[in-house]
């Protein structure tokens, strides 16, 4: 037996090297698979927080748009504010009922003693008809075609009238949108201008309108431009 004993020396050390090399590779593969867990947790809790910011950056982007219906009730305001603003600078034109007034020079000769200028339309004339219309309610006036705001100056000399810097001639056409009745009444009443107008033979046609059309204010070029 004591003849063995190197022999089995040997083989146990053989044994025991095999078993080493089986204890370390099943720790490396042990060691594998714990890395190959970890790097797929890392992964899947790297698209977690992904989706996580795309999902916080979709709703901020919901938050930061207005509703569909405050958005369009704002520009519905934004719009009326804006229509408004026209309509007082006279930008727009302006449709509704009212009165057509025509005036032209007196045909009849002059009497003794009367002045010939009293036969003609004047300045001062033209600003008392548009004066009574618009204390009547008038929301837009025109004369010729040419829209009268509250700074427009009117002026004749002769036959020619200058509505601000844009010259027309007599006769003028006056339209005016308004209450048509509160209009015709403002103008022919007992203190009207036009009734005055008539004791000297001025010309007058004043009409009733269902539909009168005033133009919109458009700014003159002169000079060529």
């Amino acid at each position: 037996m004591k003849g063995h004993w190197p022999f089995l020396a040997l083989v146990g050390l053989v044994i025991g090297l095999f078993l080493g090399m089986d204890l370390r590779a099943q720790m490396s593969e042990g060691a594998n698979l714990t890395y190959q867990r970890f790097a797929a947790m890392t992964g899947l809790l790297q698209q977690q927080q992904d989706e996580g910011q795309r999902l916080t950056a979709q709703i901020g982007a919901l938050k930061a748009e207005p509703d569909p219906r405050v958005a369009a009730q704002a520009l519905k305001s934004e719009q009326a504010a804006l229509h408004g603003a026209l309509a007082a600078a006279g930008r727009t034109a302006v449709k509704g009922p009212g009165i057509k007034l025509w005036l032209d020079d007196s045909v009849e000769p002059a009497q003794i003693g009367v002045n010939p200028d009293e036969y003609l339309i004047h300045d001062q004339d033209l600003l008392a008809v548009i004066n009574d219309l618009n204390g009547a309610g008038a929301k837009a006036i025109s004369l010729n075609g040419l829209r009268l705001l509250a700074t427009t100056d009117v002026r004749c000399a002769g036959a020619v009238v200058s509505v601000g810097p844009v010259r027309t001639s007599i006769p003028v056409t006056i339209l005016a949108v308004g209450n048509p009745r509160r209009l015709a009444a403002s103008l022919g009443g007992p203190t009207g201008e036009i009734r005055l107008l008539s004791l000297y033979g001025i010309r007058i046609r004043l009409t009733t309108m269902p539909s009168v059309v005033v133009p919109a204010y458009h700014v003159p070029r002169l000079g060529g431009e």
